[in-house]
C-alpha cells in the first residue's frame, strides 16, 4: 500500500503565466493547483525539495498546508519537462479518507520468463484503479515468470491488491513474450573478382565530369 502521508507546505500563487512560472522554478518553487470537493480551485506553489522528498518516499497522499488550513490531498499528476528530469507543475486534489478516488498507478513486472531466446515487451506501464486513499498501492505487480512465447497478459488477468478495483479495459494487453529474432551477421562484402569492373554508383559523376565541374566552378 501507499506510504504514510507526507506533510507539504504551500503558499497561494497570485501571478500566473509562463514567465511567472519559469521564475518560480528558478527560485526552487513548483507551480501547482489544488482543487476538488466542490471548493474553488486554488493556484499554489510548493517547494521543490519538499515535493522531491515526498516522491522519493513514493508518497501519493499529503497533508497540504496552505496558510493555516490543512488539506488532505492526493497528488493527482506531476508534469515534467521534455527531458523528464525536472518537475514543472503538480496537480493536487482534495480527498476524504472514507471516499474512493480514481488514479493511475504504475505496473511493475515481477520475475523472468523461463523461455530462452525470448523478448518480453511491456505495452502498458500504468493502470487506472479505484480505491480508498489508504489502499492506494505504490504499483500493481504483474508476475511474468510463467509467460510463454506467443502468449500475452491482459489487464483482465491482473490480480489487484485487496480493496483495489481496476478500471482499465480488461482486454488491454499489458505484456507479451515473443521469440528473439535471429541476428544476420554480415562479415563484409566479398572482394571483386580479378578483371571485374567496379559497379557504378548511382548519382556519382564520372571522374572527368567531376573534374570539369570543379574547373568551371573555379573559374
Amino acid at each position: 500500500m501507499a506510504k504514510s502521508t507526507e506533510t507539504l507546505k504551500a503558499t497561494k500563487r497570485e501571478v500566473g503565466g509562463t514567465k511567472a512560472c519559469r521564475r518560480l522554478r528558478a527560485q526552487g518553487e513548483i507551480p501547482a493547483i489544488l482543487y476538488g470537493r466542490k471548493e474553488e480551485p486554488l493556484t499554489i506553489q510548493v517547494h521543490k525539495d519538499e515535493l522531491d522528498q515526498g516522491l522519493r518516499h513514493h508518497a501519493r497522499m499529503f497533508d497540504l498546508k496552505v496558510g493555516r488550513k490543512k488539506n488532505t490531498v492526493l497528488l493527482k499528476e506531476v508534469q515534467y519537462n521534455a527531458m523528464g528530469d525536472e518537475i514543472v507543475h503538480a496537480d493536487f486534489i482534495r480527498v476524504a479518507m472514507d471516499e474512493t478516488v480514481t488514479l493511475d498507478v504504475p505496473i511493475e513486472l515481477k520475475g523472468t520468463p523461463k523461455v530462452e531466446h525470448s523478448v518480453i515487451q511491456q505495452t502498458l506501464d500504468h493502470i487506472e484503479i479505484e480505491c480508498l486513499p489508504s489502499d492506494i498501492p505504490e504499483a500493481v505487480i504483474v508476475p511474468v515468470g510463467d509467460l510463454e512465447i506467443g502468449r500475452a497478459i491482459h489487464v483482465g488477468d491482473v490480480v489487484a491488491p485487496e480493496g483495489v478495483r481496476v478500471l482499465t479495459d480488461p482486454e488491454t494487453i499489458v505484456v507479451t513474450l515473443t521469440a528473439a529474432a535471429a541476428e544476420a551477421v554480415v562479415e563484409g562484402a566479398a572482394p571483386l573478382a580479378e578483371g571485374a569492373e567496379e559497379p557504378e554508383v548511382i548519382g556519382r559523376k564520372p571522374e572527368e565530369e567531376e573534374e570539369e565541374g570543379t574547373d568551371e566552378k573555379g573559374r
